[in-house]
């Protein structure tokens, strides 16, 4: 399906948005480094991937302090529609989310019993903790695990 990108022009002033686009500066929002940062989690979720034909987990993470202060780093996981191999298929997926989340220690226990009753243990689990703890985590942006969970402590 092509995009009609002329409907879009005709919404701005092009030329103002040149000259915007021409005066900002470069690499503004530098990629967080990776590294060891205490993070909050701001969101935790299952949800669909943006093509709508898989499911996948998502949590996004706020660093609390120092020089990246307020910055988001992200955990993604497609838990649906894997390549089934002896390496890697939905299941081994879904273990590795209930192992990641299983680290933040709530009372709630993640487990899967369909995808329904995932998505909703791991709303129960953001709830648990949403406001209420911090991690310190090692984040690693091209790694397998992005953002691994070290110590979860009260805030």
């Amino acid at each position: 399906m092509a995009v009609d990108f002329s409907v879009f022009d005709q919404k701005v002033d092009l030329e103002a948005l040149q000259k915007e686009v021409a005066e900002a500066k470069d690499n503004e929002f530098e990629d967080v480094p990776d590294g060891t940062y205490i993070v909050s989690i701001e969101k935790m979720e299952v949800k669909p991937t943006k093509a709508g034909d898989k499911l996948m987990f998502a949590a996004q993470c706020k660093i609390k302090e120092g020089e990246y202060k307020n910055r988001m780093i992200f955990f993604n996981r497609v838990i649906s529609g894997n390549k089934n191999s002896e390496n890697w298929n939905d299941g081994k997926a879904i273990k590795s989310v209930i192992t990641w989340v299983d680290k933040l220690e709530t009372e709630t226990v993640p487990e899967f019993i369909n995808y329904s009753d995932f998505a909703e243990c791991i709303l129960d689990i953001f709830q648990e903790i949403q406001g209420k703890v911090e991690m310190e985590i090692e984040y690693a942006s091209k790694d397998f695990n992005p953002i691994s969970i070290k110590e979860v402590f009260d805030c």
